[in-house]
This record gives structure tokens, C-alpha cells and sequence, in this order.
């Protein structure tokens, strides 16, 4: 005689249902703070690249560029260079862009993407740009826009600021400071 089979009762089944359920509740908040924390730190990256980009542009007779790479979609610092002969002299008008070696690429982490960028109030299409400084005439304000599944961030760095502002969805942008013509506001009407 074979002996019964034994099959789950339904009391197991649902205490089995209970136990994943109460697993997945801890594990899931765990999984997204993670990707939120990531995504921070890829956003406060991107914010050390533009302030650097910034400060070279203002204390360096180099021109500089920000540029991202089409394929691996990183960011970088770029650095124009010219070729130089043996005392010294440009052997050409050119330069060429170099990757800044003191600064790793930043890479936008799976479900990130560069959702606009507006370079001096003008939209910038497509994947393939170069952000580049012009030697005397200073820099563009460029405004980033990233998005993920855990945010919505825009980045602003103004054509005369050196650090650049987060502005998170659901928060108030800071106040910009304005260019004022000194003469104006001279005590006595000197000139300034």
C-alpha cells in the first residue's frame, strides 16, 4: 500500500505568501535608496565638472570645453593644447581637445539621462556637442536637466558664476545675481 501524498495546506501557502511579502517590504526601500544615493552622487559629480569647467575657464589661458561622448554617454573635461616645436613655438594655429587626465569622466548610471541641455538659452539637440569656452570672451550659461526613475534635477551654471546651482523638481530656484553697471551707483558720480 503506498503511503498518502502530503500536499501544502492553505494555512502554509498564505503563511509562505506572508513571510515574501514582509521580506520584499524590507528589501525593495533598500534597493531604491541605493539607486537614489547613486543618483546623487553621479548629480554632485556633475556639478564638481562644472565648476571645475568654470574655474579654468577663469583661471587658465587654456580654452576648456565640456563635452559628452556619444557612445559611452560620459562626460568630460576638455583641454585644448597646442603642438609645440623644440623652443617652444606653436607649429600650428590649431589646437587639439585632450581629455583633462586630473579628472575621471562622469557616467550617467543606468535609467539617468541628460534629458535637455540649454547652452546661453538655446537648445542643444542630439547626443553628439562640445560646450566650448571662447579665449577672452568668456563662457556660456548652461542649464542640464537630468532625469531618473528617483529624480528630477536641473543643474545651472551662469556665465559669471563659478559654482553651479542644483534646483531639484518641487524646489525653488535660487535668486541669480545680476551684472549692475557700477556707475550708477557710485556715491558721488565717481567713475568706477
Amino acid at each position: 500500500m503506498a503511503a498518502p501524498r502530503r500536499a501544502f495546506t492553505l494555512i502554509e501557502v498564505i503563511i509562505a505568501v506572508a513571510i515574501i511579502a514582509i521580506m520584499a517590504a524590507m528589501i525593495v526601500p533598500r534597493i531604491t535608496r541605493t539607486t537614489k544615493s547613486e543618483h546623487d552622487l553621479v548629480i554632485d559629480r556633475m556639478m564638481d565638472l562644472l565648476s571645475l569647467y568654470a574655474f579654468r575657464e577663469a583661471t587658465s589661458s587654456q580654452q576648456v570645453a565640456l563635452w559628452q561622448d556619444p557612445e559611452t554617454r560620459w562626460f568630460t573635461l576638455l583641454v585644448a593644447e597646442r603642438n609645440l616645436d623644440a623652443g617652444g613655438e606653436s607649429r600650428n594655429s590649431r589646437a587639439e581637445w585632450f581629455a583633462d587626465r586630473r579628472l575621471q569622466p562622469v557616467a550617467l548610471p543606468d535609467g539617468m539621462e541628460l534629458a535637455d541641455l540649454i547652452v546661453d538659452g538655446l537648445d542643444v539637440v542630439g547626443t553628439d556637442w562640445v560646450i566650448a569656452t571662447v579665449p577672452g570672451g568668456g563662457r556660456p550659461a548652461i542649464e542640464m536637466h537630468l532625469v531618473s526613475p528617483v529624480l528630477d534635477t536641473t543643474l545651472r551654471l551662469d556665465a559669471n558664476s563659478v559654482t553651479p546651482v542644483r534646483i531639484d523638481t518641487g524646489s525653488r530656484a535660487p535668486a541669480t545675481r545680476q551684472p549692475r553697471d557700477m556707475t550708477q551707483y557710485g556715491t558721488r558720480g565717481e567713475v568706477w
